[in-house]
């Protein structure tokens, strides 16, 4: 659907006229209407201060997606504004960001500042369930513990210039917490349960076993044991599609090169062969990384 463009590209003058032109709009078009055109921006069922500040971001996001400011300009206007709001107005923007965490969270709502992907746009929720999962990997069970984010409010701009079709699905926390976005999230997939439990707590043990491991070895591993439990034919076309050894810093594209040459002659249309091949290279390379890090956890100094 070609109406996805304009948002991606952060272009809602763009995708207004194309809800005009199109009949199957016609039922959210007079929503967009409203908050860019008429300027009736939207409340939540949050306590008065709160929804003042998330109409500052509103204001925020017309006037960078709508109204074509520059994004320096319109953030410099939202900051300015938060910090009048909140009675700091010489507030640096670490100072601002506590103030505004602290405004939230007597209120009983979880918040998340900063930018994403360029823009700011906070994500503000009700509640962090953190949830333990027993994980079978290759090498046994290991648990693996992933906040689950519950009540979103408010989701950031993707989320919010799309009426929650597209947003953020989670993220990790500076302690390596997988969170969640419930609503983003069916966790019985094979997105949730492969691609998100056994890639990373593959990485928890990893790191753990080989101290001194490389986010490219890391990576390999990781998506190897992807590859031994998926059910998608596709997903092994994904990582080659990815690979790129010419890309140093990015262990995703190096990790990918890797399996590129791993899987050169393997029968890529039998799911079979790819999961069996996927678990060799594992076995290989795990014995690669004890010759290289040693066999014990505590045989290696990282």
């Amino acid at each position: 659907m070609q109406i996805s463009q304009f948002f991606l590209n952060g272009d809602i003058k763009g995708a207004i006229a194309y809800m005009r032109d199109h009949e199957e709009f016609k039922d959210i078009l007079p929503a967009y209407v409203a908050i860019f055109e008429d300027c009736e921006y939207r409340a939540f069922d949050i306590p008065d201060i709160l929804n003042d500040i998330l109409r500052l971001y509103q204001i925020y996001f017309r006037d960078t997606f709508y109204c074509g400011l520059p994004e320096a300009e319109a953030a410099d206007r939202l900051l300015t504004q938060l910090k009048v709001l909140l009675g700091v107005p010489d507030a640096e923007d670490g100072l601002l960001t506590e103030r505004l965490q602290s405004v939230f969270e007597a209120n009983g709502y979880h918040a998340l500042f900063g930018k994403t992907q360029g823009y700011y746009g906070p994500y503000i929720w009700k509640d962090t369930v953190p949830t333990v999962y027993r994980v079978e990997l290759p090498g046994g069970t290991a648990e693996y513990t992933v906040n689950i984010l519950k009540g979103f409010v408010f989701r950031s701009w993707m989320d919010y210039l799309t009426f929650g079709r597209f947003g953020t699905g989670g993220w990790a926390s500076p302690d390596g917490t997988i969170n969640c976005v419930e609503q983003a999230y069916d966790f019985e997939s094979e997105r949730f349960l492969v691609s998100l439990l056994k890639h990373e707590a593959q990485h928890t043990v990893d790191m753990k076993k080989f101290p001194g491991i490389t986010p490219a070895e890391l990576e390999y591993r990781a998506k190897l044991v992807e590859l031994h439990y998926s059910g998608d034919l596709g997903l092994l076309q994904k990582f080659l599609s990815e690979a790129d050894e010419s890309r140093k810093d990015d262990s995703h594209a190096i990790a990918s090169a890797r399996i590129k040459l791993g899987f050169a002659d393997t029968d890529q249309t039998k799911l079979s062969c790819i999961r069996t091949r996927a678990l060799e290279l594992l076995h290989a390379h795990t014995k690669e990384m004890e010759e290289k890090y040693g066999k014990q956890e505590t045989a290696s100094n990282g």
